[in-house]
């Protein structure tokens, strides 16, 4: 068994009810069910106006955690994650997104992790979604038109230090597809994990789902 360690990435975005929802309603329970777990809690405010009690929510929290705002900046994205990836102590990054999404089992944390454990290769795991030809971002064509939708996934910090976000063109929109296909172009396996759904946009369909990350509100 790998090591069970996290640093958990929450990026807030002028929203501090969704925001606090999603850190205090769905993300400490499921903290909380991992008693031999080791945590970390990055905050990422991307907001005009500093979330003040999002602030301090963070700042209560039983895990080692930090809030970072950037003066009213967005850095958007990807270029959140990157910053994440260079703070986060731990081997691996779990990502959900702070607009959408509701736990309905805590086991959704090492649903998403455990796949490292055994495979090397695994860079990124979540939700499998389908996407445009890989030649349409740049990159050749693994006969793999799919990526891990970017409203909920881990990854490895390393991998993510070493093959960063694009933080030009695809610095938001785009830049799930932009950076599964990158790391699929360096060799690095994308897996699926069945227990967890992350949909565009749209309402999940029913399912024995730990994770449900769409755009109902619940």
């Amino acid at each position: 068994m790998g090591t069970k360690a996290a640093t958990i990435v929450l990026i807030a975005h002028n929203n501090l009810e969704r925001a606090s929802r999603r850190l205090l309603r769905d993300t400490v329970p499921s903290l909380a069910h991992y008693r031999d777990w080791s945590f970390q809690i990055i905050g990422i405010d991307n907001s005009e106006r500093r979330l003040d009690q999002l602030a301090d929510a963070v700042a209560q929290l039983d895990w080692p955690s930090r809030y970072i705002w950037h003066n009213g900046a967005n850095l958007m994205y990807g270029p959140s994650l990157n910053l994440a990836a260079n703070l986060a102590e731990h081997p691996y990054l779990v990502y959900a997104c702070t607009n959408h999404g509701r736990m309905v089992d805590p086991g959704w944390i090492e649903d998403l992790v455990c796949p490292f454990w055994g495979d090397s290769r695994v860079a990124m795991t979540g939700h499998p979604y389908g996407s445009p030809p890989p030649g349409s971002l740049g990159f050749r064509d693994t006969g793999q038109h799919f990526h891990i939708q970017g409203g909920l996934l881990a990854a490895r910090t390393d991998i993510i230090r070493r093959f960063p976000y694009d933080e030009g063109k695809y610095a938001h929109w785009g830049s799930d597809i932009w950076q599964s296909y990158r790391l699929m172009e360096e060799g690095f396996t994308l897996r699926p994990v069945p227990s967890v759904i992350s949909v565009w946009r749209e309402k999940a369909p029913s399912g024995p789902w730990k994770y449900i990350h769409d755009s109902s509100e619940e």
